[in-house]
Protein backbone atom coordinates (compact mmCIF):
# COMPACT_ATOMS: atom_id res chain seq x y z
CA UNK A 1 0.00 0.00 0.00
CA UNK A 2 1.47 3.15 -1.00
CA UNK A 3 2.07 5.64 2.08
CA UNK A 4 -0.61 8.51 2.44
CA UNK A 5 0.98 11.96 2.09
CA UNK A 6 -0.43 12.48 5.83
CA UNK A 7 1.49 9.22 7.09
CA UNK A 8 4.42 10.65 5.12
CA UNK A 9 5.00 13.80 6.67
CA UNK A 10 4.14 12.61 9.81
CA UNK A 11 6.66 9.80 9.96
CA UNK A 12 9.07 12.84 8.63
CA UNK A 13 8.05 14.69 11.76
CA UNK A 14 8.71 12.17 13.70
CA UNK A 15 12.32 11.05 12.75
CA UNK A 16 13.28 14.90 13.05
CA UNK A 17 11.51 15.26 16.39
CA UNK A 18 13.43 11.83 17.60
CA UNK A 19 16.53 13.43 16.36
CA UNK A 20 16.32 16.65 17.80
CA UNK A 21 16.14 15.10 21.24
CA UNK A 22 19.09 12.86 20.80
CA UNK A 23 21.21 16.19 19.56
CA UNK A 24 20.14 17.93 23.03
CA UNK A 25 22.26 16.85 25.53
CA UNK A 26 25.50 16.50 22.95
CA UNK A 27 24.56 20.08 22.14
CA UNK A 28 25.84 21.77 25.28
CA UNK A 29 29.64 21.32 23.33
CA UNK A 30 28.10 24.74 21.89
CA UNK A 31 27.01 25.85 25.06
CA UNK A 32 23.53 26.27 26.63
CA UNK A 33 21.60 28.41 24.47
CA UNK A 34 21.49 25.52 21.40
CA UNK A 35 20.49 22.83 24.12
CA UNK A 36 17.77 24.99 25.24
CA UNK A 37 16.98 25.77 21.57
CA UNK A 38 16.92 22.10 20.24
CA UNK A 39 14.82 21.06 23.39
CA UNK A 40 11.98 24.00 22.49
CA UNK A 41 12.12 22.64 18.58
CA UNK A 42 11.59 18.90 19.74
CA UNK A 43 8.58 20.43 22.15
CA UNK A 44 6.88 21.80 19.27
CA UNK A 45 7.67 18.65 17.19
CA UNK A 46 6.10 16.36 20.34
CA UNK A 47 3.09 18.67 20.73
CA UNK A 48 2.44 18.12 16.36
CA UNK A 49 2.35 14.84 16.91
CA UNK A 50 0.54 14.24 20.00
CA UNK A 51 -2.27 16.18 18.21
CA UNK A 52 -2.50 13.73 15.71
CA UNK A 53 -1.60 10.75 17.94
CA UNK A 54 -3.63 11.41 21.00
CA UNK A 55 -2.28 8.03 22.76
CA UNK A 56 0.89 10.45 23.36
CA UNK A 57 -1.73 12.33 25.44
CA UNK A 58 -2.85 9.29 27.07
CA UNK A 59 0.16 7.78 28.40
CA UNK A 60 1.42 11.67 29.56
CA UNK A 61 -2.01 12.19 31.61
CA UNK A 62 -1.67 8.15 33.00
CA UNK A 63 1.89 9.11 34.20
CA UNK A 64 0.06 12.89 35.45
CA UNK A 65 -2.02 10.80 37.77
CA UNK A 66 0.04 8.01 39.04
CA UNK A 67 1.11 8.48 42.58
CA UNK A 68 4.44 9.60 41.68
CA UNK A 69 2.80 12.14 39.32
CA UNK A 70 0.81 13.00 42.61
CA UNK A 71 3.94 13.37 44.17
CA UNK A 72 5.81 15.37 42.02
CA UNK A 73 2.63 17.68 41.77
CA UNK A 74 2.26 17.89 45.55
CA UNK A 75 6.28 18.92 45.69
CA UNK A 76 5.75 21.96 43.42
CA UNK A 77 2.36 22.80 45.43
CA UNK A 78 4.38 22.83 48.83
CA UNK A 79 7.45 25.21 47.08
CA UNK A 80 5.10 27.54 45.38
CA UNK A 81 3.97 28.65 49.32
CA UNK A 82 7.49 30.54 49.67
CA UNK A 83 6.30 32.55 46.45
CA UNK A 84 4.14 35.14 47.81
CA UNK A 85 6.59 35.95 50.45
CA UNK A 86 9.74 35.64 48.37
CA UNK A 87 12.56 38.31 48.04
CA UNK A 88 11.52 38.79 44.19
CA UNK A 89 7.86 37.09 43.85
CA UNK A 90 8.06 37.21 39.90
CA UNK A 91 11.28 35.80 39.49
CA UNK A 92 10.40 33.09 41.72
CA UNK A 93 7.53 32.48 40.16
CA UNK A 94 9.33 32.09 36.59
CA UNK A 95 11.69 29.69 37.81
CA UNK A 96 8.37 27.67 39.45
CA UNK A 97 6.77 27.70 36.61
CA UNK A 98 9.68 26.83 33.88
CA UNK A 99 10.89 24.30 36.08
CA UNK A 100 7.45 22.66 36.09
CA UNK A 101 7.28 22.82 32.05
CA UNK A 102 10.42 21.38 31.87
CA UNK A 103 9.02 17.95 33.98
CA UNK A 104 5.77 18.47 31.91
CA UNK A 105 7.45 18.31 28.29
CA UNK A 106 9.91 15.54 29.26
CA UNK A 107 6.62 13.61 30.20
CA UNK A 108 5.08 14.29 26.58
CA UNK A 109 8.70 12.88 24.87
CA UNK A 110 8.57 10.16 27.61
CA UNK A 111 5.18 9.43 26.21
CA UNK A 112 6.36 9.98 22.56
CA UNK A 113 9.15 7.45 22.63
CA UNK A 114 7.37 5.03 24.51
CA UNK A 115 5.12 4.42 22.21
CA UNK A 116 7.18 4.55 19.28
CA UNK A 117 10.08 2.26 19.19
CA UNK A 118 11.93 3.24 16.21
CA UNK A 119 12.01 7.10 17.35
CA UNK A 120 13.44 5.61 20.34
CA UNK A 121 16.07 3.96 18.29
CA UNK A 122 17.09 7.32 16.47
CA UNK A 123 17.17 9.21 19.47
CA UNK A 124 19.78 7.08 21.48
CA UNK A 125 21.73 6.17 18.02
CA UNK A 126 21.46 10.22 17.90
CA UNK A 127 22.57 10.81 21.47
CA UNK A 128 25.93 8.16 21.19
CA UNK A 129 26.50 9.92 17.84
CA UNK A 130 26.97 13.40 18.22
CA UNK A 131 28.12 13.24 22.25
CA UNK A 132 30.97 11.19 20.55
CA UNK A 133 31.69 14.21 17.70
CA UNK A 134 31.60 16.19 20.74
CA UNK A 135 33.76 14.34 23.16
CA UNK A 136 35.87 14.01 20.42
CA UNK A 137 35.76 17.81 19.34
CA UNK A 138 36.73 18.71 23.36
CA UNK A 139 39.85 16.35 23.37
CA UNK A 140 41.40 17.38 20.24
CA UNK A 141 41.12 21.31 21.59
CA UNK A 142 42.68 19.67 24.74
CA UNK A 143 45.13 18.51 22.43
CA UNK A 144 46.03 21.57 20.62
CA UNK A 145 44.06 21.77 17.86
CA UNK A 146 41.20 24.25 19.79
CA UNK A 147 39.87 25.13 15.68
CA UNK A 148 36.56 22.47 15.97
CA UNK A 149 35.33 23.27 19.67
CA UNK A 150 35.78 27.46 18.60
CA UNK A 151 33.74 26.89 15.97
CA UNK A 152 30.78 25.13 17.61
CA UNK A 153 30.97 27.66 20.05
CA UNK A 154 31.61 30.91 17.70
CA UNK A 155 34.36 31.57 19.50
CA UNK A 156 37.11 33.61 16.71
CA UNK A 157 39.74 35.05 18.59
CA UNK A 158 42.33 33.44 19.58
CA UNK A 159 42.28 31.57 23.37
CA UNK A 160 44.81 30.22 25.84
CA UNK A 161 45.64 26.76 26.31
CA UNK A 162 43.71 26.59 28.93
CA UNK A 163 40.35 27.55 27.62
CA UNK A 164 40.07 24.27 26.22
CA UNK A 165 40.14 22.90 30.15
CA UNK A 166 37.91 25.23 31.48
CA UNK A 167 35.14 26.39 29.13
CA UNK A 168 33.85 22.15 28.75
CA UNK A 169 33.52 22.40 32.41
CA UNK A 170 29.50 22.41 32.01
CA UNK A 171 29.84 20.21 29.45
CA UNK A 172 31.70 17.28 31.70
CA UNK A 173 28.97 17.49 33.84
CA UNK A 174 26.45 16.71 31.50
CA UNK A 175 28.77 14.24 30.05
CA UNK A 176 28.84 12.32 33.47
CA UNK A 177 25.03 12.32 33.40
CA UNK A 178 25.01 10.82 30.30
CA UNK A 179 27.76 7.95 31.01
CA UNK A 180 24.89 5.48 32.27
CA UNK A 181 22.17 6.28 29.52
CA UNK A 182 25.34 5.39 26.95
CA UNK A 183 26.15 2.28 28.62
CA UNK A 184 22.26 1.17 28.93
CA UNK A 185 22.34 2.26 24.92
CA UNK A 186 24.86 -0.35 24.95
CA UNK A 187 23.54 -3.39 26.63
CA UNK A 188 20.67 -2.57 24.01
CA UNK A 189 22.75 -2.18 21.09
CA UNK A 190 25.02 -4.82 19.26
CA UNK A 191 27.95 -4.23 16.83
CA UNK A 192 29.32 -1.14 16.08
CA UNK A 193 26.80 0.84 18.15
CA UNK A 194 27.68 -0.96 21.56
CA UNK A 195 31.20 -0.54 21.15
CA UNK A 196 30.32 3.59 20.30
CA UNK A 197 28.46 3.62 23.56
CA UNK A 198 31.08 2.11 25.57
CA UNK A 199 33.78 4.25 24.26
CA UNK A 200 31.50 7.19 23.86
CA UNK A 201 30.89 7.11 28.19
CA UNK A 202 34.98 6.06 28.81
CA UNK A 203 35.60 9.32 26.72
CA UNK A 204 32.98 11.52 28.73
CA UNK A 205 34.05 10.28 32.13
CA UNK A 206 37.97 11.51 30.55
CA UNK A 207 36.97 14.27 29.99
CA UNK A 208 35.33 15.09 33.51
CA UNK A 209 39.11 13.99 34.65
CA UNK A 210 40.97 16.53 32.27
CA UNK A 211 38.75 19.52 33.51
CA UNK A 212 39.22 18.59 36.81
CA UNK A 213 35.21 18.65 37.28
CA UNK A 214 35.33 17.33 40.99
CA UNK A 215 31.47 17.77 41.27
CA UNK A 216 31.11 15.55 38.31
CA UNK A 217 33.48 13.12 40.12
CA UNK A 218 31.26 13.14 43.49
CA UNK A 219 28.44 12.12 41.07
CA UNK A 220 30.10 9.66 39.14
CA UNK A 221 31.92 8.02 42.59
CA UNK A 222 27.91 8.07 43.93
CA UNK A 223 26.72 6.45 40.80
CA UNK A 224 29.40 3.45 40.67
CA UNK A 225 28.20 3.04 44.88
CA UNK A 226 24.58 3.26 44.35
CA UNK A 227 24.39 1.21 40.50
CA UNK A 228 27.16 -1.46 42.38
CA UNK A 229 25.03 -1.80 45.43
CA UNK A 230 21.64 -2.83 43.32
CA UNK A 231 23.23 -5.45 41.41
CA UNK A 232 24.79 -6.51 44.65
CA UNK A 233 21.64 -7.00 46.17
CA UNK A 234 20.10 -8.66 43.44
CA UNK A 235 22.61 -11.17 44.10
CA UNK A 236 22.65 -12.27 47.61
CA UNK A 237 23.79 -11.38 50.60
CA UNK A 238 27.60 -12.55 50.02
CA UNK A 239 27.49 -9.51 47.02
CA UNK A 240 26.46 -7.10 49.57
CA UNK A 241 29.33 -7.86 51.70
CA UNK A 242 31.82 -7.85 48.61
CA UNK A 243 30.24 -4.35 47.79
CA UNK A 244 31.01 -3.37 51.06
CA UNK A 245 34.79 -3.64 50.82
CA UNK A 246 34.31 -2.69 47.13
CA UNK A 247 32.74 0.76 48.26
CA UNK A 248 35.61 1.60 50.72
CA UNK A 249 37.92 0.77 47.62
CA UNK A 250 36.53 3.05 45.24
CA UNK A 251 35.38 5.55 47.58
CA UNK A 252 38.90 5.83 48.42
CA UNK A 253 40.70 5.89 44.95
CA UNK A 254 38.13 8.65 43.67
CA UNK A 255 38.94 10.73 47.08
CA UNK A 256 42.58 10.75 46.53
CA UNK A 257 42.11 11.36 43.15
CA UNK A 258 39.91 14.41 43.63
CA UNK A 259 42.66 15.13 46.97
CA UNK A 260 45.82 15.16 43.83
CA UNK A 261 43.67 17.21 41.31
CA UNK A 262 44.85 21.02 41.20
CA UNK A 263 42.18 23.13 43.05
CA UNK A 264 41.89 26.81 43.42
CA UNK A 265 43.97 28.88 45.62
CA UNK A 266 42.38 28.65 49.22
CA UNK A 267 42.20 31.00 51.99
CA UNK A 268 41.08 30.03 55.56
CA UNK A 269 38.58 27.32 55.72
CA UNK A 270 35.82 27.07 57.96
CA UNK A 271 35.87 23.65 59.21
CA UNK A 272 39.50 22.17 59.95
CA UNK A 273 37.57 18.50 58.97
CA UNK A 274 37.22 19.03 55.64
CA UNK A 275 40.64 19.33 53.65
CA UNK A 276 39.92 22.27 51.00
CA UNK A 277 41.83 20.05 48.27
CA UNK A 278 38.65 17.89 48.80
CA UNK A 279 36.15 20.96 49.19
CA UNK A 280 37.56 24.32 48.80
CA UNK A 281 37.29 26.75 50.87
CA UNK A 282 35.53 29.40 48.99
CA UNK A 283 32.79 26.93 48.45
CA UNK A 284 32.89 25.83 52.23
CA UNK A 285 32.23 29.93 53.48
CA UNK A 286 29.30 30.20 51.01
CA UNK A 287 27.68 26.48 52.66
CA UNK A 288 28.63 28.30 55.81
CA UNK A 289 26.83 31.75 55.31
CA UNK A 290 23.57 29.70 53.43
CA UNK A 291 22.81 27.80 56.85
CA UNK A 292 22.73 31.29 58.74
CA UNK A 293 20.49 32.23 56.94
CA UNK A 294 18.30 29.28 56.72
CA UNK A 295 18.12 29.43 60.28
CA UNK A 296 16.72 32.74 60.19
CA UNK A 297 13.85 31.56 57.98
CA UNK A 298 13.47 28.08 58.43
CA UNK A 299 9.73 27.35 57.24
CA UNK A 300 9.27 28.64 54.23
CA UNK A 301 12.66 30.38 52.81
CA UNK A 302 13.44 33.44 50.86
CA UNK A 303 11.78 32.40 47.80
CA UNK A 304 12.62 30.53 44.65
CA UNK A 305 16.09 31.51 42.98
CA UNK A 306 16.64 34.51 44.46
CA UNK A 307 19.06 33.14 48.02
CA UNK A 308 21.93 35.65 46.85
CA UNK A 309 19.72 38.62 47.57
CA UNK A 310 19.61 38.10 50.99
CA UNK A 311 21.00 40.55 53.44
CA UNK A 312 24.97 40.27 53.28
CA UNK A 313 25.29 38.10 50.27
CA UNK A 314 26.83 40.57 48.30
CA UNK A 315 29.59 41.35 51.39
CA UNK A 316 33.14 40.21 49.73
CA UNK A 317 34.95 37.42 51.93
CA UNK A 318 38.10 38.38 53.79
CA UNK A 319 41.56 36.63 51.66
CA UNK A 320 38.82 36.20 48.02
CA UNK A 321 37.92 38.87 45.98
CA UNK A 322 34.41 37.33 45.70
CA UNK A 323 31.14 37.95 47.70
CA UNK A 324 29.81 35.59 50.32
CA UNK A 325 27.19 33.95 48.00
CA UNK A 326 27.65 35.32 44.37
CA UNK A 327 25.10 33.47 42.59
CA UNK A 328 23.56 30.44 44.39
CA UNK A 329 24.99 28.02 47.21
CA UNK A 330 26.62 25.21 44.78
CA UNK A 331 24.75 22.47 46.81
CA UNK A 332 21.11 21.85 45.89
CA UNK A 333 20.25 20.82 49.64
CA UNK A 334 20.97 24.17 51.22
CA UNK A 335 19.45 26.15 47.74
CA UNK A 336 16.10 24.36 47.95
CA UNK A 337 15.95 24.48 52.10
CA UNK A 338 17.01 28.42 51.46
CA UNK A 339 14.32 29.35 49.47
CA UNK A 340 11.38 26.97 50.04
CA UNK A 341 12.15 26.25 53.63
CA UNK A 342 11.06 22.82 55.45
CA UNK A 343 7.80 23.31 53.89
CA UNK A 344 9.02 22.98 50.11
CA UNK A 345 11.92 20.95 50.61
CA UNK A 346 10.79 17.70 52.57
CA UNK A 347 8.25 17.29 49.67
CA UNK A 348 11.27 17.48 47.12
CA UNK A 349 13.07 15.38 48.93
CA UNK A 350 10.44 12.66 49.22
CA UNK A 351 10.09 12.55 45.19
CA UNK A 352 13.11 11.95 44.55
CA UNK A 353 13.73 9.37 47.37
CA UNK A 354 10.64 8.03 45.41
CA UNK A 355 11.95 7.76 41.98
CA UNK A 356 15.22 6.13 43.16
CA UNK A 357 13.08 3.71 45.11
CA UNK A 358 10.95 3.15 41.52
CA UNK A 359 14.10 2.50 40.06
CA UNK A 360 15.66 0.35 42.47
CA UNK A 361 12.49 -1.96 43.09
CA UNK A 362 12.28 -2.25 39.01
CA UNK A 363 15.70 -3.41 38.96
CA UNK A 364 15.45 -6.21 41.96
CA UNK A 365 12.60 -7.12 40.93
CA UNK A 366 12.60 -7.54 36.81
CA UNK A 367 16.53 -6.96 36.51
CA UNK A 368 15.34 -3.76 34.08
CA UNK A 369 18.74 -2.29 32.55
CA UNK A 370 17.14 0.89 31.86
CA UNK A 371 16.11 1.03 35.44
CA UNK A 372 19.47 0.85 36.66
CA UNK A 373 20.35 3.46 33.77
CA UNK A 374 18.19 5.59 35.70
CA UNK A 375 18.97 4.86 39.00
CA UNK A 376 22.65 5.61 38.13
CA UNK A 377 21.55 9.00 36.20
CA UNK A 378 19.84 10.21 39.54
CA UNK A 379 22.54 9.50 41.76
CA UNK A 380 25.44 11.17 39.51
CA UNK A 381 22.63 13.96 38.85
CA UNK A 382 21.61 14.52 42.40
CA UNK A 383 25.42 14.11 43.89
CA UNK A 384 26.92 16.50 42.26
CA UNK A 385 24.06 18.97 42.54
CA UNK A 386 26.10 18.33 46.03
CA UNK A 387 28.67 20.89 45.01
CA UNK A 388 27.93 22.63 41.40
CA UNK A 389 25.65 24.78 39.54
CA UNK A 390 22.39 26.09 40.54
CA UNK A 391 19.44 23.58 41.09
CA UNK A 392 16.90 25.76 38.75
CA UNK A 393 19.71 25.90 35.88
CA UNK A 394 17.64 25.30 32.26
CA UNK A 395 19.94 23.29 30.87
CA UNK A 396 20.64 20.99 34.21
CA UNK A 397 17.27 20.43 34.51
CA UNK A 398 16.54 19.55 31.29
CA UNK A 399 19.51 17.48 30.71
CA UNK A 400 18.28 15.30 33.58
CA UNK A 401 14.93 15.39 32.64
CA UNK A 402 15.58 14.27 29.46
CA UNK A 403 17.77 11.42 29.81
CA UNK A 404 15.55 9.84 32.64
CA UNK A 405 12.90 10.02 29.65
CA UNK A 406 15.09 8.48 27.78
CA UNK A 407 15.66 5.63 29.70
CA UNK A 408 12.09 5.32 30.83
CA UNK A 409 10.75 4.97 27.22
CA UNK A 410 12.98 2.20 26.82
CA UNK A 411 12.01 0.21 30.03
CA UNK A 412 11.10 -3.38 29.84
CA UNK A 413 7.54 -4.41 29.97
CA UNK A 414 6.75 -6.41 33.69
CA UNK A 415 6.39 -9.90 33.53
Amino acid sequence: MAMTDDSANSTWLRDATAIALGLTVPAMVSGRAVLQGLAAAALVGVLIIAWQDRGVFARAVAAARSRFGIAVVVAFAAMAVSIPGSLDPLRSFEAWARTLAYIGGCVLFWAFLAGDARALRQTTRTLVLFSLIGAGIVILAQLGYQEPLKWVRDEVRHMPTLWAFHTPKAYAALGACAAPILAWVAVRETGGWRWASIGTALLLVNIVIATVNKSALGGLLAMLLVVSFAVAARKNRKWVAAWGIWAMATTTAVLFLVYELPDEPSSTAVWDWMPPQLVDTHRQQIWHFTAGKIAEAPWTGYGINVINRVEGAGEILPGYQAEALPSHPHNWILEILGETGLIGFIPVLFAIAWSAARSFRRYLLWADPAALAQLGLTAVFWGSSLFNFSIWSSWWLIGYFLLMAMAGAGARPRT
